[in-house]
């Protein structure tokens, strides 16, 4: 059976029959790919735009054919062989296979377009020698560079103009199941990944059943870039602990990050190269648009010569389509030492595992376009406002909050990169009703024509909440809206209820306030709310 080769930066295997589908390879590009294994030596891959492309045996490392049992040989045929050259597409291979133009030892009149045969023990079986070499040489020497990499059609989408072709629900993994084969290998580091933006939305629940509890792990919580400059590290780690019990993780340490910037990612390595023995595999694991591939291009940001090995990360989630395994001698200086891996680690890998999606996640009804204007990519910058008894905030059209009963008001510090909204809660049904009718109003996203608003799912009642405000300056509880942000509570009153909606009730929560200290103090003689950023 065939191994057929996956795309370096998605890892998904390639195809030639769904246009648009991850792996997608055209006609040219599925040629180039046969070209580049016949090269190597490897056998052509069949599919449905090899119908130009001459039907090659695969060859052996001294230009013999390769039988189905791999034993019997034969010598390529002169025709055959410069067949094959003038079908290279590629000036520079076409060139060193045809005698062209060759550097070192090799004389081009003495290879005049045709191989020698090392089998003949002529003279020129010391020039097909060097030929091979000089090759190989020049072979390894683009692989390096990154420019015999092929990527497939959705990846060159995505990395170029940021979109997708078709609606990327299609391509995500939403069964954490999909991840038990970790649970039967022995030798291997686990760095779970989480969105410290999006707490415990992030988090897959009892991970340890299906990635195995014994494995040591790694957890790392992404993208604290986002949060205002002066949080205090150690107290949101130890915030963040209360929220791993439930995963039934092996967890050695944890670590805050900013793979996009990257903050902390030199401690990581560090940990990672300390914990890990010789010969172990490591494996990225969380949540689909975590960050996990942009985590893996930060670590061979800081290794030697490791960013051309790059693999594909977007605000999409679904990006990581297959097992992506990025060989640990990428990464020196990083995870490996300066002077070269060990020999137990020449073929150790780090593998990008794909993305589990939430179903509960707002952000899984928004189009790519949505996700960019709902989906926090700078700092934010919290802003505290009143909220009066029978008023509503809203954020957009992907939630809202009530405050239906106690105080007068209550202080609520906004943590999002969606406007919000502040109406009464009669104005606030009446905003959503003329959504589903396909009107455009206010609350953006979504967005778009009256028959993308009419898809969007209706608001309905995600959660119920009465609790007691416990100080007048430090938050109380935080509700957060699942891949969107938080509201922080302050105020100090018996009890208080507190109504949320989200679409279809899926993907609200109460919390412990993740920074309670974000609340600034407000006059009740100002304007009900601060001035929002433009």
């Amino acid at each position: 059976m065939v191994h057929v080769p996956q795309c370096p930066t998605c890892g998904a295997a390639f195809q030639t029959e769904h246009q648009g589908a991850p792996g997608y390879l055209n006609q040219q590009k599925w040629k180039q790919m046969n070209q580049s294994n016949i090269v190597a030596g490897l056998p052509i891959i069949e599919g449905t735009s090899l119908d130009e492309t001459p039907s090659i045996s695969p060859l052996a490392e001294n230009g013999s054919e390769l039988g189905g049992d791999g034993t019997s040989k034969k010598v390529l045929s002169e025709e055959g062989y410069k067949l094959a050259v003038r079908n290279l597409e590629d000036p520079e291979l076409r060139a060193i296979f045809s005698g062209e133009s060759l550097y070192g030892t090799v004389d081009p009149n003495s290879v005049s377009g045709s191989r020698p045969d090392p089998a003949s023990g002529s003279s020129e079986s010391t020039n097909a020698a060097s030929f091979d070499a000089l090759v190989a040489a020049r072979l390894r020497r683009r692989a390096e560079q990154g420019r015999d990499r092929i990527v497939c059609q959705r990846c060159h989408t995505l990395k170029h103009y940021s979109r997708v072709d078709r609606p990327w629900r299609e391509d995500t993994v939403s069964d954490p199941r999909s991840l038990t084969f970790l649970r039967y290998r022995t030798n291997l580091v686990a760095v779970v990944v989480c969105d410290l933006f999006d707490i415990p939305g992030s988090l897959i629940p009892h991970l340890g059943e299906f990635i195995g509890e014994r494995h040591p792990v790694i957890l790392v919580a992404n993208k604290a870039d986002l949060l205002p400059k002066d949080y205090h590290e150690e107290r949101l780690k130890m915030w963040f602990k209360r929220f791993t019990k439930d995963l039934d993780l092996n967890i050695q340490s944890i670590h805050l990050v900013s793979a996009l910037k990257n903050l902390g990612t030199r401690e990581l390595a560090a940990d990672i190269s300390e914990r890990r023995r010789a010969g172990q595999d490591i494996y990225m694991v969380g949540r689909a648009n975590v960050g996990k591939s942009e985590l893996i291009n930060a670590l061979l940001r800081i290794s030697i010569g490791g960013s051309k090995h790059r693999v594909l990360a977007s605000h999409i989630p679904g990006t990581t389509m297959g097992l992506a395994a990025v060989p640990l001698r990428h990464f020196i200086k990083a995870l490996v030492p300066a002077e070269g891996p060990r020999p137990q680690d020449r073929q150790a890998s780090l593998y990008d595992t794909p993305g589990v999606f939430s179903s509960k996640s707002i952000t899984s009804h928004l189009t790519s376009e949505e996700l960019k204007s709902a989906i926090c990519s700078k700092r934010i910058v919290p802003f505290s406002f009143i909220l009066n008894r029978n008023q509503a905030i809203m954020l957009g059209g992907l939630g809202r909050l009530e405050l239906i009963d106690g105080p007068d008001r209550v202080y609520v510090t906004v943590f999002t990169s969606v406007r919000p909204h502040f109406t009464n809660v009669e104005r606030a049904a009446e905003l959503m009703k003329r959504l589903e009718r396909g009107e455009r109003t206010i609350l953006q996203p979504p967005f778009g024509d009256a028959e993308r608003l009419k898809s969007f799912p209706q608001h309905r009642v995600a959660l119920e909440h009465t609790f007691e405000g416990l100080h007048r300056q430090h938050a109380t509880l935080d509700v957060a809206f699942a891949g969107i942000g938080w509201i922080a509570i302050t105020g100090q009153f018996p009890t208080a209820t507190i109504r949320a909606f989200a679409p279809n009730g899926h993907g609200v929560c109460v919390r412990p306030p993740m920074m309670p200290f974000e609340y600034k103090k407000i006059s009740p003689h100002m304007s009900a709310a601060r001035k929002t950023p433009k």
